[in-house]
Formats: structure tokens, C-alpha cells, sequence
């Protein structure tokens, strides 16, 4: 059977049916991953966030697993595919010296593929006199497709819909119907859709009507750490994962945690940890079990995933600090920590396990 993405443009095909017999008998093609375990051959994403949070350098570092294969934070792209970035507002220097720097953030990337599989259609690339896509305007929804399927993409990236859809009214659920049509028609043509959005004024979701969100598989959410800088000492991008919308079944991958990019000899790469957040509540269930009576015991219990350096158990000091923490926002207060210790060791005194030198692991 043709797929959609080869047949010809340039008119409009017309409707088909099939019945359940012929459906259920079709040789259907399982659908590929562009990026395991969250993006397949066809699926839309939408990808949000503040202004300023790193949501370009986030997808642009998708774009590149895509277009050249390898492994992006937690992610694969299995082989090579091609990628179309169309780019709202950002000047081609600018894209220019962040792909450049983001490449080596991918690892085991086919830098030769990724410069021939990665296409930007910019607006600030363009003539003054250019028409550039408006994807907000439906009379133009039909141009807009053919032009894409010119590039035969199996992902296009967004960035951003604020720059690429005039809508009048972005509360409106009939004027943001305009856009999910448009993205349902890139979805018919089994092209995988990455969509960049700002938050709202709160930045605790997406900018506008939440009709926007019906055409997506997966919605992520970039968010500032609580207490953290967006941008950490050495200038890179530091954010929280929010999977805030996920239809399939969730893997280890596929949680909400933090993301840094750091210069690591003068390459950067992309680290995730978990969040402050996480480890907290994972020790305030752990105490609260009744089932750990001493620090050391506790530690030994947290699970791996929470550990602040991959493969490397932290210290007891570590493991104080956070207890601290803990205590002054209320997660954990320290009496009841120190009560629940008592009632698990049948002892009325804590004993001092906390070695005061033991900092080898104190990297958070």
C-alpha cells in the first residue's frame, strides 16, 4: 500500500474507508523510533518552557540524534533519519554556532549524516521579501505540507509556535483548532512532529487553549528547578523534566527529573540527575516505612537512580545534608525523622554514624 508521505501533492486525494475484516488483515508495518523509547515514525511531541530555560538547545539536540543516530540524555535514535527544523525567530549564526557546539553533546553521533540529514528552513535566512509559512493561517495549510514533503522528512521540528502561527486569540479553543488541524495533517503523512511552545505567565504549562494538546503523544514540560538557577555557575542550561502528558506505558526513561549541559573539556554534554525533589520525598518514604534505623542503613536503601553520581554510592555527609534540607522545608522534620529511627533500632539514643570527613561523593 502507498504511504501518504509518497503519494503525489498537489491535489486533493480522496476519502477512503476500510472495513474491520480488511483492517484487521492488513500487513500493517510496525512504526519505527526516530528516538527510543518516546518518539516513533509519525508521533507529535510538544516541548515547553519559559523563555530563556534551554528549550532550543534541548530540541536542536534531538534534531541532531535524529539526523545523525546515537544517544541524546537517556535517549537513542537507532539509525540516521531526516530531519527539517523550521526556525521562528533565531538568525542562522546563532543556529549555526549551537549545532555546532550541541554536536558533541550526542553520543556516538554520524556527524557525515547529521550535516546531510539536517535541513533549516529559517525565517531569519530568508529575503525580506520572502513569503515565510504561516501556520496559523488554514489557506495555507495545503502549501505548507507540500513544501515539507519536498524535503521527505521523517521528523520536523517547530521552534517556536509563538514565531510560526499568528492566531488571534491563543485562549481560544476554535482559533487553536487552526494548528492541531495542520499538525493532524503532518501526522496523516506519518511525518514525526517536535512542536517548541512557551509557557504560560505561572510556567506551570503551555501557552494557550489546551486544545492544543489533542494531537500529541507526549507533552514536556522544562522547568526551573525550585531553588535552582536555570543557568548554573559555568553558563550552561540546567532544567526539570515534566512528562505532563504520556499516552503509552512509562519506561525507567520516561520520568520526571533534571537535565544539565555542561562544558566538560571544552565539549558539551548533557547530564541527568535526579531532582532535589526526588531525593527528598524518596528519604521521607523511606524513614516513614519504620524499617531504617541508623543513616548508613538508610543510604544503603536509595535506590541507584537517585544517587548524584551515576555508579558511585554517596557519602553519609551527602546523606545528612539532605536530611538537613529536608528538615527545614518540611518534607521530613527532624524530630519525626529522629522519633522513626528510635521506634525502628527499640534504642533511645541515635548513634553518631555521620563521619564528618566523609565527603568523596559530595558532588550535589
Amino acid at each position: 500500500m502507498q504511504s501518504l508521505q509518497d503519494a503525489p501533492v498537489g491535489t486533493v486525494a480522496p476519502l477512503r474507508t476500510i472495513t474491520f475484516g480488511e483492517l484487521a488483515d492488513l500487513p500493517v508495518k510496525p512504526r519505527q523510533h526516530l528516538l527510543f523509547p518516546w518518539l516513533r515514525e509519525g508521533d507529535s511531541a510538544l516541548v515547553w518552557a519559559a523563555a530563556g530555560v534551554g528549550k532550543t538547545m534541548f530540541t536542536l539536540s534531538l534534531a541532531l540524534a535524529v539526523a545523525g543516530g546515537g544517544t541524546v540524555l537517556e535517549w537513542n535514535a537507532p539509525r540516521p533519519r531526516r530531519v527539517l527544523v523550521i526556525d521562528g525567530e533565531m538568525p542562522e549564526d546563532d543556529l549555526r554556532e549551537r549545532l555546532i557546539s550541541l554536536a558533541g553533546s550526542v553520543e556516538g553521533i554520524d556527524m557525515d549524516a547529521a550535516r546531510k540529514n539536517l535541513r533549516l528552513l529559517a525565517r531569519n535566512g530568508q529575503s525580506p521579501d520572502a513569503a515565510f509559512p504561516d501556520f496559523g493561517d488554514v489557506s495555507q495549510h495545503r502549501a505548507i505540507l507540500r513544501r515539507i514533503r519536498r524535503y521527505r522528512p521523517d521528523l520536523v521540528v517547530l521552534d517556536n509556535l509563538s514565531t510560526l502561527a499568528g492566531v488571534a486569540d491563543e485562549n481560544s479553543a476554535a482559533a487553536t483548532q487552526v494548528i492541531v488541524k495542520f499538525l493532524a495533517m503532518l501526522k496523516q503523512a506519518q511525518i514525526a512532529t517536535i512542536v517548541v511552545h512557551h509557557s504560560n505567565k505561572a510556567g506551570t504549562g503551555y501557552r494557550g487553549s489546551t486544545m492544543l494538546e489533542t494531537t500529541f503523544e507526549c507533552v514536556i514540560g522544562l522547568r526551573k528547578d525550585r531553588g535552582a538557577d536555570v543557568v548554573d555557575t559555568s553558563g550552561t542550561t540546567k532544567f526539570r523534566f515534566e512528562w505532563t502528558k504520556y499516552r503509552r506505558k512509562r519506561g525507567p526513561t520516561i520520568r520526571d527529573t533534571s537535565a544539565r549541559l555542561e562544558d566538560a573539556g571544552g565539549r558539551l554534554q548533557w547530564v541527568v540527575a535526579p531532582t532535589d525533589d526526588d531525593i527528598l520525598d524518596a528519604l521521607a518514604a523511606l524513614v516513614r516505612t519504620g524499617q531504617y534505623g541508623t543513616q548508613r542503613a538508610l543510604l544503603a536503601a536509595l535506590p541507584r537512580h537517585l544517587w548524584p553520581t551515576a555508579g558511585s554510592q554517596p557519602s553519609l555527609s551527602w546523606l545528612n545534608g539532605k536530611l538537613g534540607v529536608a528538615d527545614a522545608k518540611g518534607v521530613l522534620p527532624g524530630h519525626e525523622r529522629e522519633k522513626l529511627f528510635k521506634a525502628s533500632r527499640g534504642e533511645s539514643e541515635a548513634p553518631a554514624d555521620v563521619d564528618e570527613d566523609d565527603t568523596a561523593n559530595d558532588d550535589l
